[in-house]
């Protein structure tokens, strides 16, 4: 014998209602409008704060139903992260997360030199006021964040402010093609310092080298701001060097100990 019709109707309305109640628990944790460029930078901020560490494995199905979105935005992220060489695909074992190496250091920080410094001189002689107020709003920004030894917060947030201050020499120039270049060579040193700093605290130095960066472009001199710009980078570079070399002994001295 069939239900009553009020009965069906009254199962079938249960069902959506639980079904629309599920959907709304649901933790969504990107929004689907521009789903592709969210969910990319989702997982690239994550793998420059560390929180994907090298050799981590981005399953495709994990961070579907971690972020309530289907496999092919994501899919689109890691092939375009693979491209930037911040992931590696291999095929049938996953995608992971990359290490940053030592060349890797020396060649990005070159890299950096030289747009840097091209950028800067371009633009230095026509700064206009509000440029200046920019650099040094960034500036004071910078020198009034305080960060400890483990001090991931303060840190994180310290880098961003000094990632905004080399991004506004390519801001100002107005190439859009030099400002996605630097944003992506950024982030592969940003992974370095993340790594290896943040439980260090801030290098004071580089406060000062960003004061005398500073000081150029407010004495409008291309030179000088090209010279203080590269002194920077070569110093960056050389403290990234010790400190990765430093990681590595550390790693190969705590795997010792284990055998």
């Amino acid at each position: 014998m069939a239900p009553p019709e009020n009965e069906t109707r009254g199962v079938c309305m249960g069902e959506r209602e639980r079904e629309r109640m599920a959907a709304e628990q649901q933790s969504t944790l990107i929004d689907v409008t521009n789903i592709n460029e969210k969910v990319y930078n989702y997982i690239k901020t994550n793998i420059i704060s560390y929180n994907y560490p090298p050799g981590y494995n981005l399953n495709l199905n994990q961070l579907s139903e971690l972020l309530g979105v289907s496999p092919t935005p994501i899919k689109d992220a890691l092939f375009r992260l693979a491209g930037e060489g911040l992931v590696e695909i291999a095929p049938r074992k996953g995608t992971y997360v990359k290490d940053v190496t030592l060349e890797d250091i020396h060649e990005i920080l070159q890299a950096r030199i030289i747009l840097e410094t091209a950028a800067v001189e371009a633009i230095t002689a026509s700064l206009t006021y509000e440029h200046l107020l920019r650099f040094e709003e960034l500036f004071r920004q910078m020198i009034s964040v305080r960060v400890g030894e483990n001090d991931v917060a303060s840190y994180k947030a310290y880098m961003e402010r000094d990632s905004e201050f080399h991004l506004l020499f390519f801001q100002i120039l107005g190439n859009q093609r030099l400002l996605n270049i630097y944003r992506n060579l950024n982030a592969h040193i940003q992974i370095v310092r993340f790594r290896l700093l943040d439980r260090r605290g801030k290098n004071v130095t580089t406060d000062q080298e960003h004061a005398v960066i500073l000081e150029a472009l407010r004495e409008r001199n291309p030179a000088k701001a090209r010279e203080a710009v590269r002194r920077h980078l070569l110093s960056l570079d050389s403290a990234l060097t010790i400190l990765r070399s430093q990681h590595a002994g550390e790693l190969a001295g705590s795997g010792s100990k284990g055998t």
